[in-house]
């Protein structure tokens, strides 16, 4: 665990921040007026930059960004690929089979007309709660930590992980809740990952190391 910590532990800082945070809001709110609120903030730029910023979410971004992991060591895309797979497959049994009654904003708010909704965005109506896209982006991002390690780069990443997290309530694809909860699933799944398998002595090289080797 202390290899890990000591890798991440400007991230994890602010992850702990966000998580106190998200649970007082939580606590002091009631989901459907925290995301009428939230709706009003919104401005022409920002329907640009969350509707196409969202996609760093998208399993097929994650996916890249693991492999890259391979390629810079083995070691490392393992880790990312376990903890990538184990936290969406926990996040979707939550989605489809315990909580699979919640609703999404979309369909919550469908007879509003002042609900402020951006145009071209395919929105979804059943399985809100946890986001899956946020649960893959702070996997994702706490995973490119764990290479990055410099402290303004941990800073960076998980300001694009909770911007990516937060695009999905701009869009109205979420509530704050679930994407609160996709978050601490997705970090917290690629750091267990990493507290196991961090400083096993095998996967030092990377895919392209491995081969020039075998020359």
């Amino acid at each position: 665990m202390k290899s890990t910590v000591a890798r991440t532990q400007v991230f994890i800082a602010m992850l702990i921040a966000w998580i106190v945070f998200g649970a007082i809001i939580i606590s002091i709110t009631d989901q459907e007026p925290l995301h009428l609120y939230l709706n009003n903030f919104n401005h022409p730029y920002f329907d640009v930059f969350f509707k196409y910023g969202t996609h760093l979410g998208d399993g097929i971004f994650a996916a890249i960004i693991v492999a890259l992991g391979f390629i810079y060591r083995v070691r490392f895309g393992v880790i990312g690929f376990i903890g990538l797979i184990s936290a969406s497959v926990v996040t979707q049994i939550l989605k489809r089979q315990v909580f699979d009654d919640h609703l999404r904003p979309s369909k919550v708010f469908e007879q509003m007309a002042d609900v402020h909704f951006i145009d071209g965005v395919n929105l979804h109506t059943n399985f809100s709660f946890p986001s899956g896209h946020s649960t893959a982006a702070f996997s994702t991002f706490f995973f490119l930590a764990l290479i990055a390690r410099k402290p303004m780069l941990q800073v960076a990443l998980f300001t694009a992980g909770l911007l990516v997290a937060f695009s999905r309530v701009y869009i109205n694809q979420h509530f704050f809740e679930d994407i609160y909860v996709g978050s601490i699933i997705g970090a917290s799944f690629t750091f267990l990952a990493s507290v196991y398998l961090i400083d096993k002595p095998w996967g030092e090289k990377g895919f392209v190391e491995l081969f020039d080797s075998k020359k």
